[in-house]
């Protein structure tokens, strides 16, 4: 499956009156420099391609041909300035119409009839040192915190890559099926460039930490809807104004990713560039909780014991 894009230039009332048919009959007069051997070469009638020829005008409120009559060629067409402008200005906007289209076309049909899906990145290569020990392999509610963090990334739309170091972490990636990378050293920024260069090109890059246990997979469908309709966008999940993680970036965005340094993840990229939070994008979670890591023993007391008041029918707060 491809997509395909025409541009058409449209007239006060609705009517097409230009697009790849005139573009084609006015390329030929230029190199023929006659309007009915342009028409003869396109299978035309010469009354047809003045029709084609005098609407565009009409539109444009300028001609873009000018014609003689008789003399030793026996009269001849060629194309005015305007017309020149026309067709250089159409050749600049389709071109661009037809990318947009493409990559909007590769964010909203990822993953369907061989469309690549969108990468996904989780983040699973820290130290711990806050917690103590592995925080990831703790159990959360009958799962590990790291399977439950997965549970949400179940998505025909994603291509799931766990960047880790560590062989517990890659067995549970194993027994599920999912690709696993080795970071090269034990900074964010080297999981961020591990996940990227594991995934390849992509429309887009969704980053997930891996102790997010309460992200929800209704929160990440409604992230990748928000990219599909703003595939240049950066979409986070956010809670009443504030921003968190998971984070998509676009894959113009990519190279900035692969270029960080330092103990920083994509945050870094907005925190030097400030002009760029116009691109960010909000979708709200469906509880605040959403948003969580776990840093300590008593972050995940605590988001279990909401998780468990959740099932008795206690809100998320």
């Amino acid at each position: 499956m491809k997509p395909r894009t025409t541009s058409y230039l449209m007239d006060e009332g609705g009517g097409r009156f230009f697009g790849p048919g005139p573009l084609d009959l006015l390329e030929n007069v230029s190199r023929t420099s006659s309007l009915s051997a342009a028409a003869k070469a396109m299978g035309m009638s010469y009354t047809k391609a003045m029709r084609i020829v005098h609407k565009a005008e009409r539109a444009l409120g300028f001609p873009v041909t000018r014609r003689s009559i008789g003399g030793e060629r026996g009269g001849s067409s060629e194309l005015t300035y305007e017309g020149r402008e026309l067709l250089r200005r159409y050749g600049v906007w389709s071109a661009a119409a037809a990318q947009a289209s493409s990559e909007a076309f590769d964010a909203a049909f990822a993953g369907m009839a061989g469309v690549p899906k969108l990468g996904c990145v989780v983040m699973a290569s820290g130290e711990a040192r806050r917690f103590g020990r592995q925080k990831l392999l703790e159990p959360f509610c009958g799962q590990s915190v790291f399977a439950r963090t997965l549970g949400a990334l179940n998505s025909e739309r994603l291509e799931v890559v766990v960047a880790t170091r560590w062989d517990e972490v890659k067995q549970i990636c194993e027994e599920r099926g999912i690709a696993h990378a080795s970071p090269s050293g034990p900074l964010q920024s080297d999981t961020v460039r591990c996940g990227i260069e594991a995934l390849g090109r992509r429309a887009g890059y969704l980053f997930v930490q891996g102790d997010q246990p309460l992200l929800s997979a209704a929160s990440v469908g409604a992230l990748l809807d928000e990219f599909a309709a703003h595939p240049h966008a950066i979409v986070r999940l956010c809670w009443r104004g504030r921003q968190g993680s998971p984070v998509v970036f676009p894959q113009e965005l990519a190279g900035a990713l692969q270029a960080l340094d330092g103990d920083v993840g994509g945050g870094e990229i907005l925190r030097r560039n400030p002009a760029m939070a116009s691109y960010v994008r909000c979708v709200e979670a469906a509880q605040a909780v959403e948003l969580d890591d776990i840093d300590t023993p008593g972050d995940l007391d605590r988001m279990e014991k909401l998780y468990r008041g959740a099932h008795t029918g206690e809100s998320l707060s």
